[in-house]
């Protein structure tokens, strides 16, 4: 990664954790004037299959949106990022709140967004959809908080095809660095190690290329979750630690720290293969991979356990790992 990539990385998430925690897809991915600020969250979004899109959403007073559901609509701006005849906004997509690991949760959680505290809650709205030509893309959001509808929009571009592996791709049988890996670093391994011992070390007991061997499922995240520019990381890389205490007898569980040296910009080279592309690096991510080798299911910047659970207790009971 060179170091103006890196750059552009830190501004967009400086910018980012005053607004709602989150990186975003290519284009501007701003919001433009209306009662809500609009952050598209979405990484590497694409022309084809339905999709998961999610956004951020803060109002012209700077707090956040959360809980509930919103509307959104999509119109198709052109080749060129503004044109001068969008397409008009298409149907309601319903979008549902997707609280990021450790968030309070109200019992029961309110059923209308309203506006919350970010000590208590941070997270995105998201939706599935599809996206039938490559460009760029505006989204409207309309969140009605305490009975009274408030609009934003935001920009965003659709690319031809994935640059990221997605569904239906084979897994990149990758070396990832293991507890055992010789003569590496142990922030390499995780950046929250520093001297001391590795954390979360069930995530780091096999590699991604002995899984696949092995034709077993892997889940695998990668994060730096001390580096990491929308605070995201670290619960995200927890929630999936969780999850492999519960379901290691049915998948593989690997932590991808995305950084081999933070201090000279140097990327390991796992999470190059997997997730650096175009002079941009944009983290976390989250992979299922089926025992066939093949990507089962991504996830940018912020997945729920409701999402991942579902695909994990779908996965038939084959054991613990080979120690």
């Amino acid at each position: 990664m060179t170091l103006m990539g890196f750059r552009r990385l830190a501004a967009v998430g400086a910018l980012l954790s005053v607004l709602v925690a989150c990186g975003g897809s290519g284009g501007s991915g701003g919001a433009s004037a209306g009662d809500l600020a609009v952050q598209v969250a979405s990484y590497d979004l694409a022309v084809g299959a339905p999709t998961r899109f999610i956004v951020g959403l803060i109002t012209v007073d700077q707090r956040l949106i959360g809980h509930g559901t919103v509307d959104l609509r999509f119109s198709y701006v052109g080749t060129k990022e503004g044109g001068a005849n969008p397409t008009p906004f298409g149907p309601v997509v319903k979008a549902s709140y997707l609280p990021i690991h450790g968030s309070v949760a109200p019992s029961p959680p309110p059923a209308t967004a309203e506006i919350v505290r970010s000590s208590e809650t941070r997270g995105v709205y998201g939706a599935q959809t599809t996206f039938d030509k490559a460009g760029f893309w505006e989204v409207e959001a309309t969140a009605t908080v305490d009975g009274k509808a408030q609009r934003g929009k935001g920009a965003f571009a659709v690319s031809p095809t994935h640059a990221v592996p997605a569904p239906g791709d084979p897994a990149l049988p990758t070396d990832t660095f293991t507890l055992t890996t010789p003569d590496v670093p142990r922030p390499a391994i995780d950046s929250r190690a520093g001297s001391g011992e590795i954390p979360d070390p069930d995530l780091h007991r096999t590699s991604i290329a002995a899984s696949l061997e092995a034709k077993r499922p892997v889940v695998a995240v990668f994060a730096t979750p001390v580096y990491c520019t929308s605070r995201f990381c670290g619960p995200i890389t927890d929630m999936v630690d969780e999850l492999a205490h519960q379901y290691a007898d049915r998948a593989d569980f690997v932590h991808v720290e995305i950084w081999r040296d933070f201090q000279s910009k140097t990327i390991n080279k796992t999470a190059a293969d997997w997730v650096y592309r175009n002079d941009e690096l944009q983290e976390p991510w989250v992979f299922v991979v089926g025992a066939d080798g093949r990507i089962a299911a991504r996830f940018d910047n912020v997945v729920t356990r409701a999402e991942l659970e579902p695909l994990l207790k779908a996965l038939p009971v084959i054991g613990p790992a080979a120690p």
